[in-house]
């Protein structure tokens, strides 16, 4: 979990206290927090190897970065919003991505020198939640076909006056009020919960 720097517009960790829920930021305010707080986002995506290279570098391509540890270009799509069409946006996205030759890459970034134009990146949707067919259609992309996509919520809760961003992968997470328990308890987690997983 991440608490939100409203000044600064990035990321850091955050302080045990009393917090509340709250909507989910949408894509814009996302965008710039995420970038703004790359390397602590990273972290809370359990991906510490992701070099951001490019924010928006192309349309529907919100942002652009290069696993250094597997060698491969990673398109990131970002909404607040829990919407059907989220997953058609972000493989449109890795498809335009993938048609990039040599210089097209390194025209973006040194770092994508790197890459194999033509190898199809890795997609990390982050979102404030998945309709149901997106999610199934996901895992039928990823279980059935090999394609390297992952989903990720993020869930906002507010500390006094100060915002936490809470990053979890989709499926695989209690819901932000697990995340409240477990912070009020000290990180110990309650008889009845389990702490949130380490990403």
């Amino acid at each position: 979990m991440l608490r939100i720097d409203e000044k600064a517009g990035t990321l850091v960790a955050p302080q045990a206290a009393a917090l509340v829920t709250e909507a989910a930021p949408d894509r814009n305010e996302l965008l710039t927090l995420v970038g703004g707080g790359w390397d602590a986002f990273v972290q809370e995506l359990g991906t510490p190897s992701l070099k951001l290279v490019a924010q928006e570098p192309a349309a529907d391509v919100d942002l652009l970065a290069f696993d250094e540890q597997a060698g491969r270009v990673v398109v990131m799509h970002l909404t607040g919003e829990t919407v059907e069409w989220q997953l058609a946006r972000a493989l449109h996205a890795a498809a335009d991505v993938a048609s990039w030759d040599a210089a097209t890459l390194a025209s973006v970034s040194e770092a994508l020198e790197a890459a194999v134009p033509g190898e199809s990146p890795t997609v990390v949707l982050v979102a404030g939640g998945f309709d149901p067919r997106a999610h199934a259609t996901a895992e039928w992309l990823t279980k059935r076909h090999g394609v390297e996509l992952s989903l990720h919520v993020v869930s906002m809760l507010r500390f006094g006056s100060e915002r936490l961003l809470s990053v979890r992968r989709h499926g695989d997470a209690a819901p932000a009020e697990a995340d409240v328990q477990w912070m009020l308890g000290g990180g110990v987690p309650a008889a009845s919960s389990t702490p949130p997983p380490q990403n």
